[in-house]
Protein backbone atom coordinates (compact mmCIF):
# COMPACT_ATOMS: atom_id res chain seq x y z
CA UNK A 1 0.00 0.00 0.00
CA UNK A 2 2.84 2.36 0.85
CA UNK A 3 4.56 1.68 -2.47
CA UNK A 4 1.33 2.43 -4.37
CA UNK A 5 0.96 5.72 -2.52
CA UNK A 6 4.56 6.67 -3.28
CA UNK A 7 4.10 5.84 -6.97
CA UNK A 8 0.90 7.88 -7.13
CA UNK A 9 2.63 10.82 -5.48
CA UNK A 10 5.52 10.56 -7.95
CA UNK A 11 3.10 10.43 -10.91
CA UNK A 12 1.32 13.57 -9.68
CA UNK A 13 4.60 15.44 -9.22
CA UNK A 14 5.92 14.52 -12.67
CA UNK A 15 2.62 15.25 -14.42
CA UNK A 16 2.31 18.58 -12.63
CA UNK A 17 5.88 19.44 -13.63
CA UNK A 18 5.08 18.79 -17.30
CA UNK A 19 1.91 20.91 -17.17
CA UNK A 20 3.80 23.73 -15.50
CA UNK A 21 6.61 23.63 -18.09
CA UNK A 22 4.13 23.78 -20.97
CA UNK A 23 2.25 26.64 -19.21
CA UNK A 24 5.50 28.61 -18.85
CA UNK A 25 6.32 27.94 -22.50
CA UNK A 26 2.93 29.35 -23.60
CA UNK A 27 3.33 32.34 -21.28
CA UNK A 28 6.71 33.20 -22.80
CA UNK A 29 6.23 32.37 -26.50
CA UNK A 30 2.44 32.79 -26.82
CA UNK A 31 2.18 29.95 -29.33
CA UNK A 32 -0.19 27.25 -28.01
CA UNK A 33 -0.51 25.59 -31.44
CA UNK A 34 3.23 24.97 -31.56
CA UNK A 35 3.12 23.63 -28.01
CA UNK A 36 0.34 21.22 -29.01
CA UNK A 37 2.39 20.19 -32.06
CA UNK A 38 5.40 19.26 -29.91
CA UNK A 39 3.19 17.45 -27.43
CA UNK A 40 1.86 15.19 -30.18
CA UNK A 41 5.34 14.85 -31.66
CA UNK A 42 6.66 13.64 -28.32
CA UNK A 43 3.71 11.26 -28.02
CA UNK A 44 4.49 9.87 -31.48
CA UNK A 45 7.93 8.81 -30.24
CA UNK A 46 6.62 7.19 -27.04
CA UNK A 47 5.89 3.75 -28.61
CA UNK A 48 9.40 3.70 -30.11
CA UNK A 49 10.90 4.71 -26.76
CA UNK A 50 8.88 1.94 -25.10
CA UNK A 51 10.26 -0.49 -27.68
CA UNK A 52 13.83 0.59 -26.93
CA UNK A 53 13.25 0.32 -23.19
CA UNK A 54 11.61 -3.10 -23.50
CA UNK A 55 13.88 -4.82 -26.00
CA UNK A 56 17.25 -3.18 -25.59
CA UNK A 57 17.44 -2.05 -21.98
CA UNK A 58 15.44 -4.99 -20.62
CA UNK A 59 17.54 -7.38 -22.70
CA UNK A 60 20.72 -5.81 -21.32
CA UNK A 61 19.48 -6.10 -17.75
CA UNK A 62 18.44 -9.73 -18.26
CA UNK A 63 21.85 -10.56 -19.74
CA UNK A 64 23.54 -8.90 -16.79
CA UNK A 65 21.34 -10.76 -14.34
CA UNK A 66 22.01 -14.04 -16.13
CA UNK A 67 25.76 -13.49 -15.85
CA UNK A 68 25.38 -12.88 -12.12
CA UNK A 69 23.41 -16.11 -11.75
CA UNK A 70 25.98 -18.06 -13.77
CA UNK A 71 28.74 -16.70 -11.55
CA UNK A 72 26.84 -17.73 -8.42
CA UNK A 73 26.27 -21.21 -9.88
CA UNK A 74 29.96 -21.59 -10.72
CA UNK A 75 30.87 -20.60 -7.17
CA UNK A 76 28.66 -23.43 -5.90
CA UNK A 77 30.16 -25.87 -8.42
CA UNK A 78 33.67 -24.84 -7.39
CA UNK A 79 32.75 -25.34 -3.73
CA UNK A 80 31.49 -28.84 -4.49
CA UNK A 81 34.65 -29.99 -6.26
CA UNK A 82 37.05 -28.33 -3.81
CA UNK A 83 35.30 -29.57 -0.65
CA UNK A 84 34.01 -32.96 -1.76
CA UNK A 85 33.78 -33.71 -5.48
CA UNK A 86 37.42 -34.45 -6.29
CA UNK A 87 37.84 -36.64 -3.19
CA UNK A 88 34.66 -38.57 -4.07
CA UNK A 89 35.87 -39.05 -7.65
CA UNK A 90 39.23 -40.34 -6.45
CA UNK A 91 37.55 -42.74 -4.03
CA UNK A 92 35.16 -43.99 -6.72
CA UNK A 93 37.90 -44.37 -9.31
CA UNK A 94 39.45 -47.20 -7.29
CA UNK A 95 36.35 -49.26 -8.16
CA UNK A 96 36.66 -48.48 -11.87
CA UNK A 97 38.38 -51.42 -13.52
CA UNK A 98 39.32 -49.41 -16.61
CA UNK A 99 40.40 -46.24 -14.85
CA UNK A 100 43.74 -46.31 -16.70
CA UNK A 101 41.95 -46.07 -20.04
CA UNK A 102 39.86 -43.15 -18.79
CA UNK A 103 43.01 -41.33 -17.70
CA UNK A 104 44.41 -41.74 -21.22
CA UNK A 105 41.36 -39.94 -22.62
CA UNK A 106 41.08 -37.19 -20.01
CA UNK A 107 44.25 -35.15 -20.38
CA UNK A 108 44.47 -31.54 -19.26
CA UNK A 109 46.16 -30.31 -22.44
CA UNK A 110 43.37 -31.82 -24.55
CA UNK A 111 40.70 -30.18 -22.42
CA UNK A 112 42.18 -26.72 -22.89
CA UNK A 113 42.97 -27.14 -26.57
CA UNK A 114 39.37 -27.47 -27.80
CA UNK A 115 37.21 -26.51 -24.82
CA UNK A 116 36.91 -30.18 -23.95
CA UNK A 117 34.52 -30.99 -26.81
CA UNK A 118 36.63 -33.85 -28.23
CA UNK A 119 37.23 -35.31 -24.78
CA UNK A 120 33.53 -35.17 -23.90
CA UNK A 121 32.68 -36.78 -27.23
CA UNK A 122 35.16 -39.59 -26.57
CA UNK A 123 33.83 -40.08 -23.04
CA UNK A 124 30.24 -40.25 -24.28
CA UNK A 125 31.23 -43.50 -26.02
CA UNK A 126 33.44 -44.75 -23.19
CA UNK A 127 32.08 -47.54 -20.96
CA UNK A 128 33.22 -47.50 -17.35
CA UNK A 129 33.53 -50.91 -15.74
CA UNK A 130 32.78 -50.46 -12.06
CA UNK A 131 32.79 -53.26 -9.54
CA UNK A 132 31.61 -52.31 -6.05
CA UNK A 133 34.00 -54.63 -4.23
CA UNK A 134 32.34 -55.28 -0.82
CA UNK A 135 35.72 -55.68 0.88
CA UNK A 136 36.73 -52.13 -0.08
CA UNK A 137 33.45 -50.19 0.14
CA UNK A 138 33.53 -49.46 3.87
CA UNK A 139 37.14 -48.35 4.05
CA UNK A 140 37.52 -46.53 0.72
CA UNK A 141 34.17 -45.03 -0.23
CA UNK A 142 31.42 -45.33 2.39
CA UNK A 143 33.33 -43.17 4.88
CA UNK A 144 33.87 -40.33 2.40
CA UNK A 145 30.30 -40.49 1.13
CA UNK A 146 28.83 -40.47 4.63
CA UNK A 147 31.08 -37.59 5.61
CA UNK A 148 29.82 -35.47 2.70
CA UNK A 149 26.17 -36.57 2.63
CA UNK A 150 24.90 -33.54 4.59
CA UNK A 151 26.99 -31.24 2.39
CA UNK A 152 25.44 -32.76 -0.75
CA UNK A 153 21.97 -32.26 0.67
CA UNK A 154 22.74 -28.61 1.43
CA UNK A 155 23.85 -28.09 -2.17
CA UNK A 156 20.66 -29.66 -3.48
CA UNK A 157 18.68 -27.09 -1.49
CA UNK A 158 20.60 -24.21 -3.07
CA UNK A 159 18.17 -22.17 -5.18
CA UNK A 160 20.94 -21.00 -7.51
CA UNK A 161 21.29 -24.52 -8.91
CA UNK A 162 17.70 -24.75 -10.16
CA UNK A 163 18.81 -23.41 -13.56
CA UNK A 164 21.72 -25.87 -13.86
CA UNK A 165 19.90 -29.11 -14.52
CA UNK A 166 22.88 -31.31 -15.37
CA UNK A 167 24.77 -30.38 -12.20
CA UNK A 168 21.67 -30.91 -10.07
CA UNK A 169 21.14 -34.34 -11.65
CA UNK A 170 24.76 -35.16 -10.89
CA UNK A 171 24.31 -34.20 -7.24
CA UNK A 172 21.25 -36.45 -6.97
CA UNK A 173 23.19 -39.32 -8.51
CA UNK A 174 26.06 -38.87 -6.04
CA UNK A 175 23.67 -38.45 -3.12
CA UNK A 176 21.92 -41.66 -4.16
CA UNK A 177 25.20 -43.58 -3.93
CA UNK A 178 25.79 -42.15 -0.45
CA UNK A 179 22.26 -43.12 0.56
CA UNK A 180 22.64 -46.65 -0.82
CA UNK A 181 25.88 -47.25 1.07
CA UNK A 182 24.37 -45.88 4.28
CA UNK A 183 21.24 -48.02 4.09
CA UNK A 184 22.82 -51.37 3.17
CA UNK A 185 24.16 -52.23 6.63
CA UNK A 186 27.25 -54.44 6.62
CA UNK A 187 28.74 -53.74 3.21
CA UNK A 188 31.00 -56.79 3.34
CA UNK A 189 27.90 -59.00 3.32
CA UNK A 190 26.32 -57.56 0.19
CA UNK A 191 24.71 -60.03 -2.20
CA UNK A 192 25.78 -60.19 -5.84
CA UNK A 193 22.55 -58.43 -6.81
CA UNK A 194 23.27 -55.59 -4.38
CA UNK A 195 26.84 -55.30 -5.61
CA UNK A 196 25.62 -55.02 -9.20
CA UNK A 197 23.06 -52.40 -8.23
CA UNK A 198 25.60 -50.24 -6.37
CA UNK A 199 28.09 -50.66 -9.22
CA UNK A 200 25.50 -49.29 -11.67
CA UNK A 201 24.73 -46.39 -9.31
CA UNK A 202 28.43 -45.59 -9.12
CA UNK A 203 28.76 -45.58 -12.91
CA UNK A 204 25.87 -43.13 -13.19
CA UNK A 205 27.27 -40.78 -10.54
CA UNK A 206 30.87 -41.01 -11.69
CA UNK A 207 30.02 -40.41 -15.37
CA UNK A 208 28.08 -37.28 -14.46
CA UNK A 209 30.83 -36.02 -12.15
CA UNK A 210 33.50 -36.44 -14.83
CA UNK A 211 31.52 -34.36 -17.33
CA UNK A 212 30.86 -31.62 -14.78
CA UNK A 213 34.50 -31.66 -13.65
CA UNK A 214 35.67 -31.10 -17.23
CA UNK A 215 33.36 -28.07 -17.60
CA UNK A 216 34.55 -26.82 -14.21
CA UNK A 217 38.24 -27.07 -15.18
CA UNK A 218 37.66 -25.24 -18.48
CA UNK A 219 35.76 -22.48 -16.65
CA UNK A 220 38.61 -22.03 -14.16
CA UNK A 221 41.18 -21.85 -16.95
CA UNK A 222 39.23 -19.08 -18.71
CA UNK A 223 38.05 -17.09 -15.68
CA UNK A 224 40.33 -17.88 -12.73
CA UNK A 225 43.80 -19.08 -13.83
CA UNK A 226 45.14 -19.01 -10.26
CA UNK A 227 42.37 -21.38 -9.10
CA UNK A 228 42.93 -23.53 -12.19
CA UNK A 229 46.57 -24.02 -11.20
CA UNK A 230 45.44 -25.25 -7.79
CA UNK A 231 42.72 -27.50 -9.24
CA UNK A 232 45.00 -29.40 -11.60
CA UNK A 233 47.30 -30.27 -8.72
CA UNK A 234 44.45 -32.46 -7.46
CA UNK A 235 43.65 -33.77 -10.93
CA UNK A 236 41.91 -37.16 -10.39
CA UNK A 237 43.09 -38.26 -13.84
CA UNK A 238 46.79 -37.50 -13.52
CA UNK A 239 49.32 -40.25 -14.08
CA UNK A 240 49.83 -40.53 -10.33
CA UNK A 241 46.18 -41.56 -9.95
CA UNK A 242 46.46 -44.52 -12.31
CA UNK A 243 45.59 -47.89 -10.85
CA UNK A 244 48.29 -50.52 -11.12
Amino acid sequence: MGKLRDNLFLAIILTGSSVMIYFIQNAIFHNPSQTAFYIFQDMAFMPFQALIATLVIDGFLKTREKRKKIKKINVVISTFFVDAGVNIMMAMSSFNQNHNEACEIIKIQDLIGNSGSNVKKALSKFEYHFYADPTKLSSELAFIMDKNKAFLLDLLENQNLLEHESFTDMLWAVFHVADELKSRGDLEKLSSVEVKHISEDMVRAYTAMVMEWISYIIYLKDEYPFLYATAIRKNPFSQSSLIN
